[in-house]
């Protein structure tokens, strides 16, 4: 269940990457005070009163991580970066990219 948010997790870590490095702390913070009163309220809702137990609890998880990359996203928008924006790197911008991330490849693959 919690697999079927791993596009909103993964896009909710890259926004707040994104905001932290643009010095912006308070959205991350207001989607993660959402998010997990959300998951509090839906673990309560589905696991006590509905009786889904693990399953719940995991619908729960997955609804709040939905929600925090949607505010996340949201966050950015207000701030007038387009976060719904979708470009392909130039290849300078490739290179660059590569050049910093080899040594992390190398030595991620050399543990293996």
């Amino acid at each position: 269940i919690r697999g079927l948010a791993w596009p909103a997790v993964l896009t909710g870590w890259v926004a707040q990457s994104a905001s932290l490095g643009m010095k912006d702390s308070w959205g991350p913070l207001k989607a993660l005070v959402v998010a997990s009163a959300v998951n509090g309220i839906g673990d309560i809702v589905l696991c006590r009163f509905l009786g889904y137990g693990i399953a719940g609890a995991a619908w729960a998880t997955m609804a709040s991580q939905v929600i925090a990359a949607y505010m996340m996203i949201i966050n950015l928008n207000q701030k007038g970066y387009n976060a719904f924006a979708i470009s392909i790197p130039l290849p300078s911008e490739l290179l660059a990219i590569f050049e910093l991330a080899a040594p992390v490849f190398v030595m991620m693959m050399s543990k293996v």
